[in-house]
């Protein structure tokens, strides 16, 4: 198991690469923190991430998050995802938090549309970030109530952080 800090760490780095906020990501009164099981999965063997890559992505995030806010993003850029170690592993961060998806063989090429991969969970499937960037729900699962299609869809709040 991971240590609050590797999450938070895993948080922040997350929110900066997918332009959702870190309590968008992780809600702290969440019952089933898909943050927590992102984490977990990729310290899987399955996963295939080398331990060493994984401490040293979290750890580079650590010290990038002690610099002024409108930095982070550039800095994330020029020393995450331009390494040739760190970068492959940060890019399949942002597909598993929009797709629900571990993709396999990420470091050893691109990542493309018939590349394998594992759903981490049914529950990270109905929390994929895809979902809320185009203001849809996974097939055969919604909250809303029985007949919402008949409406027409309500503008993004830009207020919201999620537009």
């Amino acid at each position: 198991m991971s240590s609050n800090t590797d999450l938070d760490n895993f948080v922040g780095l997350s929110a900066l690469l997918t332009g959702f906020t870190a309590a968008d990501l992780n809600p702290p009164l969440s019952p089933a923190p898909v943050a927590v099981e992102y984490l977990a999965y990729m310290q899987k063997p399955e996963a295939k991430v080398d331990p060493a890559i994984l401490q040293r992505l979290l750890a580079t995030y650590q010290a990038i998050a002690q610099l002024p806010p409108d930095q982070q993003a550039a800095q994330v850029q020029a020393q995450i995802l331009t390494d040739p170690a760190m970068g492959p592993v940060a890019r399949n961060i942002i597909r598993m938090w929009y797709l629900s998806i571990w993709y396999d063989g990420y470091a050893s090429g691109p990542v493309t549309g018939f590349s394998s991969g594992t759903v981490v969970s049914s529950n990270a499937y109905t929390k994929g970030l895809a979902w809320d960037a185009m203001q849809a729900h996974p097939m055969g699962y919604s909250e809303m109530h029985y007949g919402y299609w008949a409406d027409p869809p309500q503008p993004n709040d830009p207020a919201d952080g999620n537009s």
